[in-house]
């Protein structure tokens, strides 16, 4: 199986992504029908209810849990166009209900797990657990990364008997469902085109799916788990309800501090995939503030931040860091610091 045949239609949804990006508003419709009916989007509904990337909400139906609808799916993750300079896009946080693989076959991949990032190279292989919470970042040009997803009832048997001599591995396959510490495995990459090789016929199969397929392919996993375990270096990733709790607290205060202009509080719980009110408690418990109180403060630390540091004027720092209120901003910010931004300013240059 040509591998650059199979991720055609995943190609073409980057094109597609890109031109609705650029497109002019009229332009967008037509791209939106196009981006509906694209082969890539069909064939993912016959496998998953999925979750919409940023650049795909409101094009195409999200849920808040990706829930497979077949034992065994492979899907080829959409590289983006993008100009020089210019970040991926981030997906927002999710879970599936079914156990996931990322293979990175060519160049690299972003992907943050309860909060802690790893970037994968082309050889790297994670195994994920169901219900994890994770975020990828979609992937560039030139980059190649396959999904594989498995049913909880097809890793049943001789796929789960098959890592007895690996207790480690063993353990993860039978405590699933994010019930336990053992979150995700890395597979540290040696001599991978033995795994590609196996990968492609996997494909294949799938694509050609000839009496028996499914068979053939739960042969070629037991085939490929034994390449994995046997002749790569593995680690298995164990992290604790407060390790993760750290680590998003972490991640949440960098995206507020990256977005204090426009970030919302619905917004952010989405992109973290919390209930809203639940978000608001969490930041309570773990800063001494709840969201409106703890965003307003650090909206307030970079004005004082900038009054020092630039000669920026009070109306241009209110309008950047997203104050809707010159006199309300001045009333917060003499409470914080007990003189109005012009004194505050003066004061430092002194």
């Amino acid at each position: 199986m040509d591998m650059e045949t199979w991720f055609a239609p995943a190609l073409e949804m980057g094109r597609l992504v890109w031109e609705y990006r650029m497109a002019k508003p009229e332009e967008k419709e037509e791209l939106e029908r196009q981006i509906r009916n694209s082969s890539y989007i069909s064939r993912l509904n016959t496998m998953q209810s999925y979750s919409g990337v940023d650049f795909l909400r409101g094009i195409v139906q999200t849920e808040k849990v990706n829930s497979i609808r077949r034992d065994f799916f492979l899907n080829p993750a959409i590289p983006s166009l993008h100009g020089n300079g210019e970040s991926h896009y981030q997906m927002s946080y999710h879970r599936h209900d079914y156990m996931e693989f990322i293979f990175v076959l060519r160049g690299s991949y972003v992907q943050s797990i309860n909060g802690e990032l790893h970037r994968h190279q082309a050889g790297d292989v994670c195994m994920l657990n169901p219900n994890v919470i994770h975020r990828d970042e979609v992937s560039g040009p030139e980059d190649r990364v396959l999904f594989m997803g498995l049913s909880a009832g097809f890793l049943k048997g001789e796929l789960a008997r098959f890592f007895a001599p690996h207790p480690e591995i063993a353990a993860f396959m039978d405590n699933q469902f994010g019930r336990t510490d053992q979150q995700y495995i890395l597979f540290h990459r040696e001599d991978f085109s033995p795994v590609e090789r196996v990968l492609e016929q996997i494909v294949e199969e799938d694509e050609r799916k000839l009496p028996g397929h499914h068979l053939v392919i739960k042969g070629y996993l037991v085939r490929m788990f034994g390449l994995l375990s046997e002749n790569h270096g593995y680690t298995c990733h164990y992290q604790s309800r407060k390790e993760i709790e750290e680590n998003l607290l972490a991640e949440i205060l960098n995206y507020m501090q990256d977005h204090l202009d426009t970030v919302n509080r619905t917004e952010l719980a989405a992109f973290f995939h919390f209930n809203p009110d639940y978000l608001n408690r969490f930041l309570l418990q773990k800063t001494g503030e709840n969201y409106s109180s703890h965003l307003r403060s650090m909206r307030l630390q970079a004005a004082a931040e900038q009054l020092k540091a630039t000669d920026k004027s009070v109306n241009e720092i209110i309008r950047e860091l997203g104050f809707s209120n010159k006199g309300h901003f001045n009333r917060m910010f003499s409470e914080k610091y007990g003189m109005l931004p012009g004194a505050y300013r003066k004061e430092w240059e002194n």
